[in-house]
């Protein structure tokens, strides 16, 4: 089931017209939440397959001060490694770009930006089915947002006992508290 829901809806992704547009309605709903203003270090990632754009933040949450990073793969991981510049970034496994240098430690991360091909209301996604951002958001303490065109939330997830939710869902049009104790760690 999940690979027919990740199939059908890769493809109507791809076909998806209104990028650009929806994408700055996320990038502004994700900016006026009080977790990202608050937070110091966040973890974005580079959209690949007409994912939710969410570069614009990159500058604004540079230019605010905020340490922001980038996931590198290694080994079937995640690797948080902070990023000064998009220049910086080089193509990677999945020919995504990723950045180069020091691995940045979960517990030092605020918040993770979760991309995904659907979630639920309850926060569960799908992603492309390698089980990078399980096992990454597996203990991870910070606020997980996930981001996603109206489109990709689904009201039937196929959910597995590894699968980790995200706490917050931003669409252009809705914002999903999943878990109304979500709160930035101090």
């Amino acid at each position: 089931m999940k690979e027919g829901i990740r199939k059908n809806l890769l493809n109507k992704r791809l076909e998806h017209k209104n990028i650009k547009e929806d994408s700055g309605k996320i990038v502004k709903k994700l900016l006026s939440l009080p977790e990202i203003q608050n937070a110091q270090t966040i973890l974005l990632y580079y959209p690949h397959k007409n994912e939710v754009n969410v570069l614009p933040l990159f500058e604004i949450l540079s230019f605010k001060g905020k340490r922001v990073l980038f996931p590198k793969t290694v080994n079937e991981e995640i690797h948080p490694v902070a990023v000064n510049s998009l220049k910086d970034l080089r193509k990677g496994n999945f020919g995504i770009l990723e950045p180069e240098g020091k691995k940045t430690e979960k517990e030092h991360i605020d918040i993770v930006i979760v991309p995904a091909v659907a979630f639920n209301k309850k926060g569960y996604r799908i992603g492309y089915g390698k089980g990078f951002y399980d096992r990454f958001l597996k203990d991870f303490k910070g606020l997980k947002v996930g981001v996603a065109y109206d489109f990709q939330i689904v009201d039937d997830l196929p959910v597995n006992e590894h699968d980790v939710p995200v706490d917050i869902i931003v669409t252009p049009t809705n914002l999903i508290k999943v878990n109304k104790e979500s709160s930035i760690r101090n």
